[in-house]
């Protein structure tokens, strides 16, 4: 059983039989015949070479490789090696056999190299010793190659196997998954299935047979009949032949109701025994069911842990889609974030409920199951979720619509009970909220909505304070308790919903301007933008100034050419001050970043680097951010004109325009609002990282951790345990490995506790090649696409189209050059969306796969009122 020497395949047969599973009889023959092919020193260099190419470099690697395999063919096994072979073939006393290749570094539960290697099917005992070494060969083949770099598996420690089993000339066979590929739903086993050998479902050469089983009795769900146009079988003379299956059989199940039971009996053992879901090779001979082999599933995004103790179906949103942030966290950020959320929601519930987080793929989650079986918010949550992610919104009324047995609904007067007694239970958090959010309303009704001076001093007050309490604590882990235990979502309500309910007037204001002038959607958007003192609007311009600084400086601009320190660029001509005014924008800015909610990710105070790209780029650009933002200002005062003028007619018109005048001013004033509560968050967040890394640093310091920054790799209650001395064993590299495989997943913005990610078509009458998402910012514009994954790693030139994964406040910089925006999570209200209305840049949010569909260099049309982007 040790993949080292039978490689991944032989090792999982083995386990196979070991547990009494039908597998056809053979041997394998070992990575050690492997290594006596390879032993030559011209063929270990070309090896070890190969592990130093790039994956992208095509006729690199088709050359090497091709080398690496002739060599293979050319050498010879040693002499006990052909002899053991003989004598197995001798004692397996067959006709023909199967030859399959079994790598060190396949069928692995993160990477499972199926169909990379080659297999040879029944083939003569004469042939064998031919096929084998053909086999090993295949472990140099091109798309192999490309596959080990990138996974990051290196050539030069990887060897292949050869399993040797009997031949079953199969009636049917296919393949059977555990857990369904598709909608990833781990209660359904899907089935494929066709006449003769399973060759010509893994070659993809015909439509097959395809079933829906129900996992806990093996009941069929639903038998999709494919074509079954060609069936493969033994041919006469060795290898295989294919030939046309009749009409009437084409039209008949390739399996009975009592195979497709045992066959998903014999996955429920098999998944069992390895631990986790799989993809199995089987086949029916004459009644016998074998099994020809089983792998992992890796594709499969993880369950939600913890898994829910009733047995309803549970539904869960991704709090990073709410935060447009989706990317995995590292353990300890995910346990802060459901402290976060748990610590309040507890508040509200019976003990005995517990919180509604969870977590899945190093990502956090919240249970909406709760809230949608309340008749009074069942129909509610979805059109909320709407302005954060469309598809989680389509996707949670799908499930609702297709599962309503499954969520079963409270009553009307139910769901009240519960709503009052949830609000009984909380009164103690809800009532000081509560009298300051109603005290703050009437005092903006009667003397108008905050000033944006007041906001500032109100967002940073705060988040200065509370950033200062959690330092207070005298030790470290007193410190990070503070981090854990003080900061919840409670903390948060009772910050932001006093001044948001002072901002309410002016939100009100700016819905009854909608209802006055309902064709006037052009002014009413103008209206809504152009604000000097809002967060982001400063953060640009302010940006913007220290370009035009920098160009005025030659030298300083040189300097940041050739990324020279700020240290460095303070004794050049006009870099103090550069150096000056880029620390006042620290002082004001420092404690932001890039992906703000994964908390491990340093502040633009720690590594301005981000920041000092954008200003490089944005040196000698003509248009600067203060000239952008005073065409914004002169169009929402001309909108404002035009609507008092629409007003100012009839004897009450003096009045009416005094009245609209009033209304788009307290409607300005609350624009501005949404993106101060979360500057004074992240002063916060500032503090958690800060006081995270002191303590990841005082355990590296006495050597509980090898690191550092391992501390982010910890549970919070390991952290706390080692900061009171309690020695603990953690695997921190198996956790990064572990969050480094996370980050290449893409996380679903709803998932359900049984693995499945619900969805809803998106039906639109677009053109082949148009992407679909959700329109956010209205215009459309035509440019050139610029990726960008990681601000800190990419830059934006002027008119270029950014095209992101998602963006946060973080992402502000690159917004001074982007003509265009394009991002793979969010909604109309989040961040990015936001940040492109106020600067009029056409944008499209929830465009599914966009870093990948869209290639930087591409020319791309972003359609922002009817939400697609076109490859041109």
């Amino acid at each position: 059983m040790d993949a080292s020497v039978t490689g991944g395949k032989g090792a999982n047969l083995a386990r196979l039989v070991d547990a009494g599973i039908d597998v056809p009889a053979g041997f394998c023959v070992t990575t050690d015949a492997y290594r006596s092919l390879v032993t030559a020193p011209e063929t270990r260099r070309a090896i070890e070479a190969v592990d130093e190419l790039d994956p992208t470099d095509a006729d690199r690697i088709a050359e090497l490789s091709a080398t690496i395999r002739e060599r293979i063919r050319e050498a010879e096994f040693p002499t006990d090696v052909r002899k053991a072979l003989d004598d197995s073939l001798v004692k397996l006393d067959v006709e023909t056999v199967s030859v399959r290749s079994s790598a060190t570094a396949e069928d692995l539960p993160t990477a499972s190299f199926a169909g990379q290697h080659e297999t040879y099917l029944n083939v003569s005992p004469e042939a064998v010793l031919d096929r084998v070494r053909d086999c090993m060969a295949s472990l140099y083949t091109d798309r192999v190659v490309t596959y080990r770099l990138r996974n990051d598996v290196p050539s030069s420690g990887v060897a292949l196997a050869v399993v040797v089993q009997a031949m079953v000339d199969a009636d049917t066979a296919g393949v059977v998954f555990t857990a369904d590929p598709i909608t990833e739903n781990r209660t359904v086993a899907s089935i494929e299935a066709n006449y003769g050998l399973g060759e010509s479902i893994v070659a993809g050469e015909v439509s097959a047979d395809t079933i829906r089983a129900d996992r806990s009795d093996g009941t069929v769900l639903s038998y999709d009949i494919g074509e079954k146009s060609v069936r493969v079988r033994s041919g006469n003379e060795g290898g295989i032949e294919r030939e046309t299956v009749s009409d009437d059989s084409r039209g008949r199940r390739a399996l009975s109701p009592e195979q497709v039971h045992r066959l998903v009996e014999k996955g429920e053992k098999i998944e069992e025994l390895f631990g986790g879901p799989q993809d199995i090779e089987w086949a029916f001979r004459d009644g016998e069911l074998f099994v020809l082999q089983s792998r992992p599933i890796t594709s499969l995004f993880p369950l939600v842990s913890p898994q829910p103790e009733d047995d309803l179906l549970h539904v869960y949103m991704s709090f990073g889609h709410q935060q447009a942030m989706p990317e995995a966290l590292p353990p300890l950020v995910v346990d802060f974030w459901r402290s976060f959320i748990d610590g309040g929601v507890e508040r509200f519930r019976p003990p005995e409920a517990g919180g509604l987080s969870a977590e899945a793929g190093n990502r956090v989650y919240v249970d909406l199951t709760p809230l949608v079986r309340l008749a009074p918010l069942r129909g509610r949550i979805p059109d909320a979720l709407s302005f954060l992610s469309e598809p989680a919104s389509d996707g949670l009324r799908e499930v609702l619509r297709k599962r309503e047995d499954d969520i079963p609904e409270r009553g009307v007067g139910a769901g009240w009970v519960r709503i009052l007694r949830a609000i009984r239970r909380g009164k103690p958090s809800l009532r000081p909220i509560v009298s300051q959010a109603l005290s703050e309303f009437v005092h903006s009704l009667v003397f108008g909505v905050p000033d944006l001076d007041e906001l500032w001093t109100w967002s940073d007050s705060w988040g200065t304070e509370r950033a200062s309490e959690l330092r207070s604590p005298q030790t470290t882990d007193g410190r990070v308790r503070a981090t854990f235990e003080e900061v919840d979502i409670v903390a948060f309500l009772r910050y932001i919903a006093p001044k948001g309910a002072a901002a309410l007037p002016g939100v009100l204001a700016g819905r009854l301007l909608g209802r006055t002038f309902p064709d006037a959607t052009d002014e009413l958007d103008a209206i809504g933008k152009g604000f000097e003192d809002e967060v982001v609007t400063r953060m640009n311009v302010e940006l913007g100034e220290l370009a035009t600084l920098a160009g005025n400086a030659s030298e300083v601009k040189t300097a940041l050419d050739s990324g020279a320190s700020l240290d460095e660029i303070e004794t050049l001509r006009g870099g103090e001050e550069f150096v000056e005014t880029f620390d006042s924008f620290i002082d004001r800015f420092g404690h932001r970043a890039t992906g703000e909610i994964d908390l491990r990710r340093p502040r633009w105070r720690d590594d301005p680097s981000v920041l000092l790209s954008t200003i490089r780029n944005n040196v000698g650009e003509e248009r600067g951010s203060r000239e952008h933002l005073a065409e914004l200002q002169r169009r929402a005062a001309t909108a404002q004109r035009r609507l008092e003028a629409r007003a100012n007619h009839g004897p009450l018109g003096p009045l009416r325009k005094l009245a609209v005048r009033h209304l788009i001013r307290s409607y300005r004033k609350a624009m501005p609002f949404r993106e101060f509560p979360k500057h004074g968050m992240a002063r916060v967040f500032a503090a958690v990282h800060e006081i995270c890394s002191e303590a990841g640093e005082t355990l590296a310091e006495c050597g509980s951790l090898e690191r550092p920054n391992d501390v982010w790799f910890l549970r919070r209650h390991e952290l706390l345990a080692m900061l009171d001395g309690v020695p603990l064993d953690v695997d921190v590299e198996s956790r990064r490995r572990t969050h480094e495989r996370y980050t290449t997943m893409t996380a679903p913005p709803l998932l359900t506790n049984e693995g499945e990610q619900p969805t809803a078509a998106r039906n639109r009458n677009v053109t082949e090649g148009t992407l679909v998402g959700t329109a956010v910012s209205a215009g459309v514009v035509e440019g050139t696409a610029r990726v960008v994954r990681d601000p800190s790693e990419g830059s934006l030139e002027p008119g270029e189209i950014l095209v992101a994964p998602s963006t946060d406040p973080g992402w502000t910089p690159l917004f001074l050059n982007a003509a265009g925006l394009v991002m793979e999570v969010g909604g109309r209200m989040t961040h990015g969306a936001l940040v492109a209305r106020e600067y009029g840049i056409p944008a499209v949010a929830s465009v599914t796969n966009a870093t990948a569909e869209i290639h930087t260099g591409d020319r791309i049309r972003v359609d922002g009122k009817n939400g697609t982007v076109e490859r041109l």
